[in-house]
């Protein structure tokens, strides 16, 4: 007996189409189906979507007020240099796409290479440091 090729038919095996070709008859398309009962399985694809643009770059922000905790262990790892008195910071060798927020209590000079919301803008300038966009 020859054996029937149902790939590419409008059937696949079935009889009539509108039981096997159509999205409700596989369950949907794409993150369907995570609704009701099943949203717990949709919180892994809803972590940290607003990280992500259109273009697929991952933007992650780096606040001026975590700074001062942060530049010890940056110091360590060797990403930021001290050059007359400020620190230079290279976002994207670091992996931040911006700087956003204001100083808190310690104010550092820097030379930031990168994207910087206003504030920052503002506050950085204030302080003495440049911004190299």
């Amino acid at each position: 007996m020859k054996r029937k090729h149902l790939r590419g038919s409008s059937t696949a095996g079935r009889g009539s189409g509108k039981r096997t070709r159509h999205a409700g008859n596989r369950g949907g398309v794409g993150k369907a189906g995570g609704g009701k009962r099943g949203q717990q399985k949709m919180i892994s694809f809803r972590a940290n979507t607003h990280t992500y643009s259109y273009s697929g770059m991952k933007k992650v922000p780096l606040n001026l007020r975590d700074v001062g905790s942060l530049i010890d262990s940056i110091k360590k790892k060797g990403k930021i240099k001290m050059d007359n008195d400020r620190y230079e910071i290279k976002l994207k060798d670091m992996g931040y796409s911006k700087v956003c927020g204001k100083f808190r209590d310690e104010k550092f000079k820097l030379a930031v290479y990168g994207k910087a919301s206003v504030k920052a803008k503002d506050d950085i300038l204030a302080n003495g440091g440049e911004i190299y966009e």
